[in-house]
């Protein structure tokens, strides 16, 4: 009885070892899963932290969190929820922001709230969760975070923190402060905080090389007290990004499984990684990380259980499985045919989205732009182009086409423009729910054909396709009509579900089940696609704008 509640296990389990192909090759697959995911997120946290030298200077960020108040771990938060970055893209931000003479614990704050509550993901969430819980969950994720900080900054920064930041400002050309901005986003990708990227990425891989496949299909429901502890032992080398951790914690409410679970995945997958505890380490010393990670997991776990046990929600026990944590563990198998980086390619070209591909080739320029830079380095310097904080420039004449700003007048823009270009990019990146069933329509015949001729990789080719389209109905339906209903939601989960069970039968060569699974997924395929063209017509407006 008690190993049921210790490990979780599922009828996909295939125990604790695995052959060596299978064991290398899995931790390999995680790991570049983790990278093409992060690409774009990182991207951002570099432009970012490049933005925060080049363009705002030490002394307005310092004015900007509160330095030397008690209100600058609250300032952070409220900086956190506006950057679209993971906790990989946090790491850049923080260096600078540290850099710039802001307390650690500040910064903390900072990078602990980041990549759970920011734009994208916040819309994301709306489209899975209802916001009642959400906004549960953001009130624990701003108790974890802001609490920490004040903590730090009283025990630990106060004492340690004796550097009171460079004296320097942007350059007075715009030229020189886009110089400026770009040279310190390329060097932000190599130095000691590579070794913190590198850290947080080994641990991906070692995690889905070392946990077995099925371990927790189960187990993740609200009767099994030890859930958040598990799921918390899980994702602390784990990494999520802000959207994934949203459509996580969307099946787990939506399935009726343990809400602790979900916000250890939130806290501990999504906002911190092993990169962070790094930098604490190296800056810090052992016993400040060991300060940091205790109040992290026990404010972590506290709020998951207390969740558990008041927040009413689904049924699920311990007989139910999902397929919602598989992401974290060993794959099933690979044939000793698969062992090699083109099995690994092919994985990841038939999952990645557009915006991944796209984040991944900047990253990679951006890489080698820094590696060029680090190499060079005093020869290709921006340090002459940084300005004395006392040189005060003579005020620019103002027009009406050319008015002067003042910082708050500044720091408001920015942030309407940031929620606007981020607003553009999701009506650009989650289509009309009409265009994506049109989509659909066509995806589906290819992957039943390739289930019925029995061709493996096909099959999971388009499945990944047609699952990556159905994911986005529900934050499409959000943004052009203001509200998903429960109906909606549950419609797309079950065909995500059978979308991962058809896929399943066909990755191990299953056919015979796969093909009787057809006429179940398109059954709830029918009812999702009649749901949704149900609500749009009752929405005329709604349906007018798409």
């Amino acid at each position: 009885m008690m190993s049921r509640f210790i490990v979780a296990d599922g009828p996909g389990f295939q125990g604790f070892f695995a052959d060596f192909n299978t064991t290398f090759w899995s931790g390999v697959l995680r790991m570049t899963e983790a990278m093409v995911a992060a690409a774009p997120f990182l991207l951002a946290g570099l432009f970012v932290a490049g933005a925060l030298r080049g363009m705002v200077g030490p002394e307005r960020i310092r004015r900007l969190l509160g330095v030397g108040e008690w209100s600058g771990p609250l300032r952070a938060w409220g900086l956190g929820v506006l950057l679209p970055i993971c906790s990989l893209g946090a790491l850049p931000v923080a260096r600078e922001l540290r850099r710039a003479g802001v307390p650690s614990g500040t910064v903390l704050s900072f990078v602990l709230v980041a990549p759970v509550l920011n734009p994208v993901s916040v819309i994301y969430g709306l489209s899975h969760i209802v916001p009642a819980t959400l906004l549960y969950f953001a009130a624990g994720t701003f108790a974890v975070s802001v609490g920490i900080g004040v903590i730090w900054n009283r025990l630990v920064s106060s004492k340690r923190d004796t550097d009171g930041g460079v004296q320097e400002a942007p350059p007075h050309s715009g030229v020189g402060r886009l110089a400026v901005a770009g040279h310190t986003a390329a060097r932000s990708l190599v130095g000691p905080v590579f070794v913190d990227y590198a850290l947080a990425l080994l641990t991906v891989g070692l995690l889905g090389a070392l946990l077995p496949h099925g371990v927790l299909q189960t187990g993740m429901t609200r009767d099994n007290f030890l859930a958040p502890v598990i799921m918390g032992l899980v994702a602390i080398p784990a990494y999520v990004t802000p959207t994934n951790v949203m459509m996580h914690f969307g099946h787990i409410v939506q399935d009726g499984y343990s809400l602790g679970a979900a916000f250890s995945l939130i806290v501990l997958g999504a906002g911190a990684n092993v990169g962070v505890a790094n930098w604490l380490r190296r800056d810090y010393g052992g016993k400040p990380l060991m300060l940091f990670v205790g109040l992290l997991l026990a404010s972590t776990i506290v709020i998951g259980v207390t969740a558990d046990r008041t927040i009413v929600h689904g049924n699920s026990d311990m007989k139910d499985h999902t397929h919602a944590f598989d992401p974290f563990t060993r794959v099933a198998g690979v044939a000793t045919s698969d062992a090699n980086l083109a099995w690994v390619w092919t994985q990841i070209e038939r999952q990645m989205h557009m915006h991944e591909a796209v984040g991944a080739v900047l990253l990679a320029l951006m890489a080698v732009a820094g590696i060029v830079l680090w190499l060079l380095r005093d020869r290709v310097g921006v340090e002459h182009l940084m300005r004395d904080p006392n040189d005060v420039p003579e005020p620019a004449p103002s027009s009406v086409w050319n008015p002067v700003l003042s910082f708050r007048q500044l720091v408001a823009a920015g942030v309407f423009s940031v929620a606007g270009l981020a607003m553009c990019g999701l009506y650009v990146f989650y289509p009309s729910a009409e265009n994506l069933i049109s989509d659909m329509n066509d995806i589906r015949v290819d992957a039943y054909d390739a289930v019925k001729a029995e061709d493996a990789q096909e099959s999971q080719r388009r499945l990944a396709q047609w699952r990556n389209l159905a994911q986005k109905l529900p934050t499409s339906v959000l943004i052009r009509r203001g509200s998903v209903t429960k109906e909606e939601r549950e419609q797309v989960d079950e065909l995500l579900y059978g979308i991962d069970v058809l896929e399943d039968y066909a990755a191990t060569d299953r056919f015979t089940e796969a093909r009787a699974m057809i006429s179940f997924v398109e059954r709830v395929y029918s009812d999702c696609r009649r749901e949704i063209n149900t609500q749009r017509a009752s929405k005329p407006f709604a349906a007018a704008a798409e």
